[in-house]
């Protein structure tokens, strides 16, 4: 199966210029009948991997996996792209699927979909084991999830907390977005629902002891915009496939880092930048027995404790949080700090910390093993508990040293020096001993009383709050940035209009809002305000199903929403040239029909070719219409453009047309013969039958705006007006235009100017777009003082996170 073939799909069903990473060899390889394990990060792309091959190939596929909820998303969104999709489970109500499926009716069918796993690589060995895979194809896709913010802060619990917390929240509901609160117990559940409620606030509540019907009421309203916070235990886990999660919460620490990956994953599917808080307490890192406590294999036990204490280890760092997931997963982080976690970006204190280290190094030896981390903590600060008495600590010269500092300012130092290889921690059952390791014993080694090593470390969040006597204000981070950034503010409120629209679009059809289009094409759309369904479509992210279902509803509401916030139709278009995190964006000027010597249908078919790319079968099969035009009339609209001086690319008119140097000289000869261009039948009767009516006006045309073929071809345009002699009008390449020369369109005719003459034009800013591979980029500069863009690539840019403004056949055509 080409490339091409499973481009065409990808374009006309999910509107994606390309594949990401991995997506295009798992699905050559599904597509070989090779058996293949994939392992990718939470929202990079996996479903893609198995909803293709069944539209390349033309066969239903079938996804089995156990979510009902999830299953029910991904059908809903795959519907909404036109692909017919549907599940077969005990919550099906439609008696006529099975038949239908048995009959092959289905694109895709569901028995259960996509479970998402974090897998290492000894679950993996495992998962080939049991499927009992021949020779897999084994895809392992990075876990780093670039766009989500991860923070860490120690929870207080109370009710002032929570109440604070609601309030926090409450302010990012009316951006749009969605919050997930993940409670480790029921209770918290319930009674931080319940002070939402009190506020006012609607919110969705989840938990496994509420019945069926309850539970899924709660997910369709959420899943549906209708509420915006949803305040749940892990039952609702992995069945939400919601792109535009803007924040997930965790009132407490998950019992393995693996659970709060995944659950954290969850936020910001959709690429837009997200933010993840973890709130923990001690208590959270106590409960291995719980966690334990119906596991029989010491195997088992073992895997929970480290889970739990690489949980811990996450909550207590002060280094890079990013680095420590990804490593944690077997993935090396190739910098020390990822510049988008709370490590990184707040600004820690750090001090000597060499006396205090010692004395807590010096008790755990002294302790002689055996023990926690609470027993020495204990002896520091004097404790005279039974435990303590019974085995005679307090005797130790170190007993009631360090009583100037409460037991969780001790355990922060503990896990610091940890972390730093000066303590080991060692697993037993569900218990855990704490010992000296050999840096640490190096370092009490070179201690005297009256020097000790140097040790500079980082204060926790914990020892802060100590410090200052319990003053330091509890911080809620929500998002740093709304979704609207990088709009003006007029097209912020545009954004946030068509957020609102959208919504109102699916409560009216009864789907999600994001199964019509996804949040991030919300944004693109609001950035250039499409006027036609041609430029509509040409949005990346916008899909031919969306074109032809909603493309009048949308216009319509973009042009009123337009007009009232005073924002020009399609006469800025912006691209975005960064990446997903920032949103820096570049102008593009657009020519303007303003001498109205053209039609609208021929303006808008000239639009389509110059500056969205778009071939003439494109633009005469456009689907828009409301019904196809003549391939023929769409260049006769093109050459009737050039005639009045519009920007055209002749190059690659003449290429798409099939006129060669070799047609060009047996029309000469046939003009010659005849002697007139008065009428072009007796032209076209002196020449072969495969030289067309439309290669002879196309020669017409360019002989009247003075071009020539072989100088188009040769790099260079030959013009010839009012006697003038000829000038070369070089290609540009790249944006500087110090040595290049502009094309200038007058009433007059056109001529060419060196862009190093001295005139009073002004400039706009032209973009400068990285692509892989060489590009050409051509200026024409209008009578009305203005540029326009246009950019022709020789080699395909892989640089998927810019805005294409290019219409295909596949995907703009169907």
């Amino acid at each position: 199966m080409s490339m091409e073939t499973m481009r065409s799909v990808l374009k006309k069903y999910f509107r994606f210029s390309d594949f990401r990473p991995y997506q295009r060899e798992v699905i050559e390889k599904i597509i070989e009948k090779r058996d293949c394990l994939v392992v990718m990060a939470t929202g990079s792309g996996k479903s893609l991997c198995y909803q293709v091959p069944p539209l390349v190939v033309k066969k239903t596929g079938i996804v089995v996996s156990p979510l009902i909820s999830l299953m029910r998303d991904q059908v809903m969104a795959l519907k909404q792209r036109g692909i017919k999709a549907e599940y077969l489970g005990s919550a099906q109500k439609d008696f006529t699927v099975h038949s239908k499926a048995e009959h092959g009716q289905f694109d895709i069918l569901f028995m259960t979909p996509e479970k998402a796993c974090t897998v290492p690589s000894r679950v993996q060995y495992d998962i080939i084991g049991s499927l009992k895979l021949n020779y897999p194809f084994v895809t392992i896709g990075s876990v780093d999830r670039t766009n989500l913010f991860y923070g860490v802060k120690l929870l207080n619990r109370g009710q002032s907390f929570i109440d604070e917390l609601v309030r926090e929240i409450s302010k990012e509901v009316t951006n749009g977005g969605s919050t997930i609160i993940y409670c480790t117990t029921i209770k918290d559940v319930e009674q931080i629902f319940k002070s939402f409620a009190e506020a006012g606030i609607e919110a969705g509540m989840y938990h496994g002891q509420m019945n069926g019907k309850a539970r899924e009421e709660s997910h369709r309203l959420f899943v549906r915009d209708e509420l915006q916070v949803m305040v749940a235990t892990i039952a609702f886990g992995m069945g939400i496939d919601k792109p535009n999660i803007r924040q997930v919460i965790h009132y407490g620490c998950p019992k393995s880092l693996e659970s709060y990956y995944q659950e954290s994953g969850r936020c910001g599917r959709d690429g837009i930048a997200s933010v993840c808080w973890l709130y923990y307490t001690r208590s959270d890192f106590a409960k291995g027995d719980f966690y334990c406590g119906e596991v029989k294999s010491e195997k088992q036990r073992k895997a929970i404790m480290e889970s739990l204490l690489a949980a811990e280890r996450y909550c207590v760092l002060t280094t890079c949080r990013r680095k420590f997931l990804l490593e944690y997963f077997g993935e090396k982080f190739p910098a020390d700090r990822c510049g988008n976690c709370d490590n990184c970006k707040i600004s820690r204190k750090e001090r000597d910390m060499s006396r205090e280290a010692f004395l807590l190094m010096a008790c755990i030896h002294s302790c002689r093993g055996g023990w926690g981390l609470n027993m020495p903590i204990d002896v520091l600060r004097g404790s005279r508990s039974k435990k303590i008495l019974d085995v005679q600590f307090d005797k130790l010269p170190l007993h009631g040293l360090g009583k100037n500092y409460p037991a969780n300012w001790w355990k922060a130092l503990g896990y610091q020096l940890i972390s730093q290889g000066y303590l080991k921690e060692i697993l037993s059952g569900i218990y855990r001993t704490i010992s000296v390791s050999s840096k640490g014993e190096q370092f009490l080694a070179s201690s005297r009383p009256d020097y000790k090593p140097p040790l500079v470390l980082t204060l926790t969040a914990e020892m802060l709050g100590v410090e200052d006597n319990g003053n330091t204000k509890e911080e809620f981070k929500t998002l740093s940035t709304s979704e609207s950034e990088g709009f003006s503010e007029a097209e912020g409120q545009l954004y946030q209009m068509l957020l609102e629209e959208r919504l109102k679009l699916a409560r009216s059809v009864g789907t999600a809002p994001y199964a019509i289009c996804g949040d991030q094409t919300i944004k693109k759309i609001a950035l250039p305000r499409p006027s036609t369904k041609a430029r509509l479509a040409n949005i990346d992210g916008v899909n031919q199903h969306l074109v032809t279902k909603y493309g009048d509803h949308f216009l319509q509401v973009i042009q009123k929403l337009s007009q009232g916030l005073n924002l020009s139709l399609d006469g800025e278009a912006r691209v975005a040239t960064a990446s997903l995190q920032t949103n820096e964006v570049r102008k593009v000027s657009l020519v303007t029909n303003k001498s109205n010597k053209l039609t609208p249908a021929k303006f808008e078919a000239w639009k389509m070719w110059h500056e969205d790319g778009c071939s003439i079968h494109e633009i005469a099969n456009f689907p828009g219409r409301s019904a196809p035009i003549k391939e023929q009339i769409v260049a006769e609209y093109l050459l009737e453009a050039a005639q009045e001086g519009l920007p055209f690319d002749w190059a690659r008119f003449s290429e798409m047309i099939g006129l060669t140097q070799e047609i060009i000289s047996e029309i000469q000869g046939a003009i010659s013969k005849v002697g007139s261009t008065d009428k072009l039948k007796p032209i076209k009767n002196e020449l072969p039958k495969e030289i067309t009516y439309q290669h002879i006006k196309t020669y017409l045309t360019m002989r009247n705006c003075g071009i020539s073929l072989e100088a188009i071809q040769s790099g260079s345009i030959q013009t010839e007006k009012d006697g003038e002699p000829a000038h070369n009008a070089s290609n540009l390449s790249g944006p500087t235009l110090e040595t290049c020369h502009v094309e200038r369109h007058c009433e007059d005719g056109i001529s060419a100017i060196s862009s190093t003459e001295k005139c009073n034009l002004e400039i706009n800013e032209v973009p400068t777009l990285p692509v892989n591979g060489s590009e050409v980029q051509k200026l024409s500069l209008t009578s009305e003082g203005g540029f326009t863009n246009k950019r022709h690539k020789v080699s395909e840019t892989k640089e998927v996170n810019s805005t294409k403004l290019k219409a295909t056949e596949s995907s703009v055509v169907e």
